[in-house]
């Protein structure tokens, strides 16, 4: 089964949206490490205090927020070709829901997805 142009770059838009959550989680972390570096305890997160990571989705206009445990959003993303959406999100061209939770869904792609992407693509899907 090969990928069209459109589920490729769906796709490389889920990846954008998870290297702004990696960025976002990286942030977090760093706060936290000078904040136990200066005694400023206060100043940081709690170890896994739940935080609002984009949904990753493919719709390049999306914004919706899904609030998961750092160490949760980690743990799905040992394996590379899944994803943190908000429910109602999937696209089954591309995508099964191999989980939910109240807050959000996961999904795997029937594709490996790239490994880094630059920018959102518009696609032909309709908004969500």
């Amino acid at each position: 089964m090969t990928q069209s142009i459109s589920e490729r770059r769906m796709a490389e838009n889920e990846v954008v949206f998870r290297q702004y959550n990696e960025n976002m989680q990286k942030s977090v972390s760093d706060l936290n490490d000078l904040a136990a570096e200066t005694g400023q305890h206060d100043l940081g997160y709690a170890s896994d205090e739940p935080i609002y990571f984009y949904c990753e989705c493919s719709d390049e206009n999306c914004r919706r927020r899904v609030r998961l445990e750092p160490s949760k959003y980690s743990e799905i993303h040992k394996h590379r070709d899944r994803f943190v959406i908000v429910c109602g999100h999937e696209v089954s061209t591309i995508e099964l829901v191999i989980g939910k939770s109240t807050n959000f869904c996961i999904v795997e792609k029937f594709h490996t997805p790239p490994q880094r992407a630059t920018k959102l693509n518009q696609t032909n899907t309709k908004n969500i």
